[in-house]
Formats: structure tokens, sequence, C-alpha cells
């Protein structure tokens, strides 16, 4: 995941070495109280750069726009990238890209209705030669699909959180379900920290399995990977991040799925071991990270 690059040359660059180093996408967050480049835009230059790497966004605020407009945007992208993006798009959790445009912050559960609409809206579009919808928040009136994506359905829809309400929205209704902390006090801190450790992850999981029902079979579970500690004494890193994320245990640290710590070969065995025990099979690497990361990445290859 980047925000981008300054130029287009050092754009070109970091492109070029995820593409190389054997990374499956790219993923731009949308943030407009903060510096970046735009993700869709930034993101078509990538798909014209590169025919293997897939393309997504981490993620769009449904705020922002309304969702047939998002939708066009996407529908046009996976046209001209021949099928390989992925939307992802989320209630919004950071008051300031609301307020740098004099835009009113809607309370959490109006966003969440909201998105639940949206992807209903985003589907529509994606699907037929026209669509209506009539919700709540959003109408549709024979409004023209044109073009239409690549994807059969449209892209795959992401959707991450992680409150119970907007886990279960996923599970119903996305097709990648991410698992982050829980954002709403709308700034990174103790109380995101304290729902990101393993035995939080585990109840979000249980949450998603029974919003899911009989589709949990074809969902793809994701998360990020905040930190990457290379270390031959893993010990002391592991002290310092269970401090961090409020845990007594320094062996609770390597649960968090947000981390690795350890040697290249304990940092891969605990990315697999991770897969098997609680299904997440995307991790999505910040561009902080890269360095760190490419060796585990090599090592990963083919397992």
């Amino acid at each position: 995941m980047t925000s981008g690059a300054p130029d287009a040359a050092s754009w070109r660059r970091l492109v070029e070495r995820v593409d190389t180093e054997g990374y499956d996408m790219v993923h731009m967050p949308q943030h407009r109280g903060a510096k970046g480049l735009s993700p869709l835009v930034a993101l078509a230059f990538v798909a014209s750069y590169t025919s293997r790497l897939r393309i997504g966004t981490l993620v769009l605020d449904n705020e922002s726009v309304h969702p047939a407009i998002v939708a066009r945007d996407a529908a046009t992208l996976d046209l001209l990238s021949g099928g390989r993006l992925e939307v992802g798009i989320g209630a919004g959790w950071l008051e300031a890209d609301h307020a740098t445009i004099g835009q009113d912050f809607a309370p959490v559960g109006l966003r969440i209705e909201r998105l639940s609409e949206a992807v209903d809206v985003m589907r529509a579009c994606w699907q037929g030669d026209s669509a209506n919808f009539e919700g709540t928040h959003f109408v549709l009136r024979d409004a023209p699909n044109d073009p239409k994506p690549v994807q059969p359905g449209g892209p795959r829809v992401l959707i991450g959180g992680g409150g119970k309400r907007v886990l279960s929205l996923a599970a119903r209704k996305a097709d990648i379900v991410s698992f982050v902390p829980n954002m709403s006090a709308g700034r990174v801190g103790r109380e995101s920290a304290a729902n990101a450790t393993g035995a939080a992850t585990a109840e979000k999981l249980a949450w998603v399995r029974e919003a899911a029902g009989d589709r949990m079979s074809s969902l793809e579970l994701h998360t990020n990977l905040t930190n990457v500690f290379v270390t031959d004494d893993r010990l002391p890193t592991m002290e310092k991040v269970a401090r961090g994320y409020g845990l007594d245990d320094a062996s609770d640290a390597l649960y968090i799925p947000h981390v690795v710590i350890g040697t290249v070969p304990q940092c891969v065995e605990q990315l697999l071991e991770r897969r098997e025990t609680t299904g997440i099979s995307h991790y999505t690497v910040f561009e902080t990270n890269l360095d760190a990361f490419a060796p585990i990445i090599t090592e990963l290859q083919g397992r």
C-alpha cells in the first residue's frame, strides 16, 4: 500500500519495484485530509505500466462521492486494465477528510447504512444495460450502465472494519473481508491497538462466520501488515510490541495479525500458520516495510 510518489519518475520506479519483487497488487488509500495521489487516477497509470499487477483501493470513502459515479469510474478502470481492479470501499473514519472540504461528518451508524446501500448501487451499475434503485439514501432511475466492467458482475468488492456491524455487513455483501482495528475513535491509539490483538481478531472472525453463513467459503479474508520486524533476537521486540498493544504476555505479540517478528524463516512461518488458523490469506504490506519484507516475500513465493 502506498499513497504515491512526488513525481512521475519516482512513481514509475516504485511500481517497477513492486512488480519485480513479486507482489500481486498495488493498493492505494483515499484521504482528502492528507497528502497523496488520487487513487483511481494513479492506479490507471499502474495498470498501463505493468500487465501483471492487480490494482485496488484501500479504501474509497463512500461519503465523498455518489456510488454510481464510483461505479462508472471503477467500470472504466476495470475495462482499461483488462479486469485487474478490486474496489475497496468504506464508511469513512477520518473526520479530517470531511472537515477539509466543509462536509458534515455523519454519525457512524448512518455512514454504515449508506455504505450498505452503496454496495447495492455499485453492483446494479455493473450489471445489465441500465440500473434502477430506490433506497433510503440513494436513487437510480434508468441510469445507463456504460462502460461495462470486464469482470462478470463487476470488480470484487472489499469492505473492512473492526466493529461487529461493519464486519457483518462485509460478510453479507463483500467479496473480500478486511480485518482492521476499530477506528471509531477517529484516530490510532490505545483503543485501536486493543482491538487488533489475536484475541480481538478471533472475535471478529466469529462475527464474520455468523453473518456470512453459506457465503463464508467464498469469502477472501484480508488484513494489513502494518509492522515488519526482521530480527535475530525477537524477544525484546515481542515485549515492546506487546506493551504497545496492551498485552501482558510477550508471546501474544506473535498472534497479532498485523505484525510479524523474527528471522525471515520465522516471519514466513507466522504468516503461513495464520493462514491455517484464521483463513487470512491476503496481506497488504505498507510502503515503509518494503525493504524489510523483501526477503520474506521471496521465501513466501510458491508456499
